[in-house]
C-alpha cells in the first residue's frame, strides 16, 4: 500500500512539472512552462496508468532512470531524474534535432578532410563523398556514426564549437535546467551533461518530427553516396530494438565516463512508454527489467 501511495504521489508531482495545471483540458502539444513546443498537433493528454499489482521495483545498476506514460506525463518510475550525468551518444538526439530544424533531409553535403577526424564509431566516410542530410542523419542515428554527426555540425554551423551554441539554445528554448552540450557527439569533456527528466523532453520533441521517429525504428538499412560509387551498411546499435516488438526506438550512448546510456519508446496496449537508463552496468538489462516492472505493475 505503501508503494503505491509513494507511486502515485510521484506520479501526479512530476506530471504537474510536465504538463499544465489542467492538463485535461490543454492539448498535449501546449508549451509548458517553456518546455515543450510540438511541431505536430497530437491528441488530448490521454487518462494516467493505475498501479495494478503492489511489486516492488527492480534493483537497478543505473545511476538514474526514469519511466514515463509520454502520453499522460506520468511518471511511473524514477531513480534521480534530476541528477547532471554525462549521455554518451543520447547527445546526438539533440544534433539530430537542430539539423532537422535547420535544414533540408535532400540537401547534399560533401564531405571534407577536416570532418575525418571523429573518433570512435565511423562509417567510413572519404573525402569528397557526398550524401544527402537524411542519410547522414541515419549514420547518426541508427549506428550512432561519429564521423556523420561531425560531418553534420560542421555543414550547418562551420565548427562543432558554434553547433554547440545552437543546441544550448535549443536547450534553453525547450526548458531544460540540468543540460549542457560541448559538441555534437557526445564526447566526455567541458562537463557535458543531462539529466533522465531532461532526456524526456528531448524525446518528446524529437519524436515529434516523423522522419526523425522513422530513422531510430530502424534496425537495419544501406546509404549510399549520391553517385552510387560508395555504400554504407548501417545496424542498429539498440538491442531492444531488434529482440522486442513493442521497441520502437530511440538511442544508445555509451562512453567509459558515462557508462551505458539507452533510451527507448516502447508502444503497449496503445500507450508511449518511455524508460531512461543513464550510468548503467548492463544498460539492456536494467532497460528490460524496467519496462517489464512498469508493463507489470500498471493497467491503462
Amino acid at each position: 500500500m505503501l508503494n503505491k501511495i509513494v507511486y502515485t504521489i510521484l506520479g501526479f508531482g512530476v506530471a504537474f512539472i510536465f504538463f499544465p495545471h489542467k492538463a485535461h483540458e490543454q492539448p498535449i502539444n501546449q508549451v509548458v512552462s517553456g518546455a515543450f513546443t510540438a511541431r505536430v498537433e497530437e491528441k488530448h493528454i490521454l487518462p494516467a496508468p493505475e498501479q495494478a499489482q503492489n511489486i516492488a521495483a527492480p534493483m537497478l545498476t543505473a545511476k538514474a532512470a526514469l519511466a514515463v506514460d509520454l502520453d499522460s506525463g506520468s511518471v511511473l518510475y524514477s531513480k534521480n531524474l534530476d541528477e547532471k550525468l554525462p549521455i554518451a551518444s543520447l547527445t546526438k538526439l539533440m544534433t539530430a534535432l537542430i539539423v532537422v530544424k535547420q535544414t533540408v533531409l535532400d540537401e547534399v553535403v560533401t564531405i571534407d578532410k577536416n570532418d575525418k577526424t571523429a573518433v570512435g564509431i565511423n562509417i567510413g566516410l572519404t573525402v569528397g563523398e557526398q550524401l544527402t542530410v537524411k542519410d547522414l542523419l541515419k549514420a547518426m542515428l541508427i549506428p550512432s556514426s561519429n564521423d556523420a554527426a561531425l560531418v553534420l555540425a560542421n555543414y550547418l554551423s562551420g565548427s562543432t564549437e558554434q553547433f554547440a551554441v545552437l543546441m544550448n539554445e535549443e536547450a534553453k528554448r525547450l526548458g531544460l535546467t540540468g543540460t549542457y552540450f560541448s559538441n555534437p557527439v557526445g564526447w566526455d569533456f567541458d562537463q557535458s551533461h543531462s539529466s533522465a527528466s531532461d532526456l524526456i523532453r528531448i524525446v518528446k520533441e524529437f519524436s515529434s518530427y516523423p522522419e526523425l521517429a522513422e530513422i531510430v525504428k530502424t534496425k537495419e538499412t544501406l546509404i549510399t553516396s549520391v553517385d552510387g560509387m560508395r555504400a554504407h551498411q548501417l545496424t542498429t546499435t539498440n538491442k531492444l530494438l531488434l529482440e522486442n516488438p513493442e521497441v520502437v526506438g530511440v538511442k544508445t550512448g555509451f562512453t567509459s565516463k558515462a557508462l551505458g546510456n539507452l533510451i527507448i519508446e516502447a508502444r503497449h496496449n496503445g500507450h508511449r512508454i518511455v524508460v531512461v537508463v543513464l550510468g548503467s552496468e548492463n544498460r539492456e538489462q536494467d532497460t528490460r527489467l524496467l519496462l517489464g516492472w512498469v508493463e507489470t505493475a500498471y493497467r491503462w
